[in-house]
């Protein structure tokens, strides 16, 4: 169980958890902001030609403090330490961690190779932007549990799960004021909060361009296979997965297809109704990799007063709405999440079906990844928390005393620690440190 901000709040001022220095204003819903300190370890790589993890290597680094009023450049390709500037302290049945925003495993997410689930991706792989185009990953977290979830329902009636923290570009109802639009970066429960002003729906999230799939071989011209499936009675057959993932022309020729064989536009609105759901569904999955907003909805199908089941329709405006509305966002059991960090300058990526960007952590779209060298922060800890910093971006970053660096969220365990960390019995290396660390791997060995 994750502590709630009402649960960390007590917590602290019963002195369970301390963090020092703490602002009021660095509470979250479910986590407290944690800050950069001044001290970095630079790594010496030339004064070593290999890393034997039995030898002390401590000179393998270099500490390096810096001014409060001066700033530490990170290059690209860079690799160093730092440290958190609190001290953190837990009680024996508490343990914590230091992590980003994070989407459920089974997330669907498109990449010019086809789906993946989120939970498969890996440094290296390819995802596409909010414009629709190819961006690697290049960071990824290990499986998060325990998180506090949230369902994310959209005005296309499209769910994602992801936890409170996680974060979405939206345009509330007082950035829309005026004809000028301004996006903002909001987390769920902070959409949860405000989700509906003056009992309209407050926030919206952009549509994607055409998703810029490459370019496919196809053994039928995609406009008549399009004709070929709209013209089609029962069993016309789904459509192929090339022809979902193939550069722009080709779905927008097999949507005219499907259009021109079985469709109707009245109005500038398109619509295409059959018994078949799976055609709807390609449909639907069509023209929102094309950047437009489809809806699919289900009736019955009756002729003469004769019931033929279910029938399935799927409507779409081109180049008319822009974007989505967020309609609900609903408590849910917890899930195994994670999140990934991409290339792209917005740190956007798209996620679902209906191909709904979503992004990283801020300092992942400046191309900062952050991680705590400890997985969990354990029961007992009393110290600040050393952080691995690596700047994958193809500029140098500045990092400023005092800034953000992440977010700790504490979690209940069942009982307290037999033995918790800094008792005799546990080997605890780390306890009581200030700045970032060295590597004491080696004593496991002695």
């Amino acid at each position: 169980m994750i502590l709630s901000d009402r649960s960390i709040r007590k917590a602290l001022a019963e002195g369970r958890i301390a963090i020092e220095p703490l602002d009021e204003s660095s509470i979250q819903p479910s986590s407290v902001d944690l800050h950069v300190d001044r001290y970095f370890r630079v790594f010496r790589n030339h004064t070593m030609g290999y890393i034997d993890v039995k030898e002390n290597q401590e000179d393998l680094t270099e500490l390096v403090e810096i001014g409060e009023e001066t700033v530490f450049i990170l290059h690209p390709g860079e690799f160093v330490l730092g440290s958190t500037a609190e001290r953190v302290q837990l009680p024996d049945d508490l343990v914590a961690r230091l992590e980003g925003k994070a989407l459920a495993l089974d997330t669907p997410v498109p990449t010019p190779n086809g789906w993946r689930a989120m939970g498969d991706l890996r440094v290296g792989d390819e995802v596409f932007d909010e414009r629709g185009r190819p961006t690697n990953v290049v960071g990824a977290t290990p499986p998060m549990f325990d998180r506090p979830c949230r369902e994310v329902v959209f005005s296309d009636d499209t769910t994602v799960v992801a936890d409170a923290g996680h974060q979405w570009l939206t345009c509330d109802a007082n950035a829309r004021r005026r004809g000028r639009l301004r996006w903002a970066v909001r987390t769920t429960d902070e959409i949860a909060a405000t989700l509906m002003v003056r009992g309209r729906r407050n926030h919206r999230v952009p549509l994607t361009e055409p998703v810029e799939y490459p370019a496919r071989e196809l053994p039928v011209d995609p406009y008549v296979e399009g004709l070929r499936l709209g013209r089609g009675s029962f069993g016309a057959g789904p459509v192929s997965p090339e022809y979902l993932t193939s550069a722009p022309a080709q779905p927008a020729a097999l949507l005219r297809g499907l259009l021109d064989g079985g469709g109707s536009v009245e109005g500038g609105r398109c619509e295409l109704t059959h018994t078949d759901e799976a055609l709807v569904d390609a449909i639907a999955e069509l023209a929102a990799g094309l950047g437009f907003l489809s809806v699919k909805a289900k009736a019955l199908a009756v002729r003469a007063g004769v019931d033929y089941g279910p029938m399935y329709r799927v409507r779409f405006t081109p180049h008319r709405s822009r974007f989505r509305a967020i309609t609900a966002v609903r408590d849910v059991p917890s899930v195994p999440v994670r999140c990934i960090q991409v290339a792209a300058p917005s740190g956007l990526f798209l996620v679902s079906r209906s191909f709904i960007p979503t992004h990283n952590s801020s300092l992942g779209r400046l191309g900062l990844l952050i991680h705590s060298t400890a997985g969990f922060v354990d029961a007992g800890w009393n110290g600040h928390l050393t952080l691995e910093l690596s700047n994958v971006a193809n500029l140098p970053i500045t990092l400023y005393p005092g800034m953000k660096i992440g977010q700790i969220s504490f979690l209940q365990m069942t009982t307290a620690a037999d033995n918790p960390y800094g008792s005799s019995t546990t080997g605890s290396k780390y306890q009581g440190q200030r700045g970032p660390t060295p590597s004491r791997y080696f004593e496991n060995f002695r």
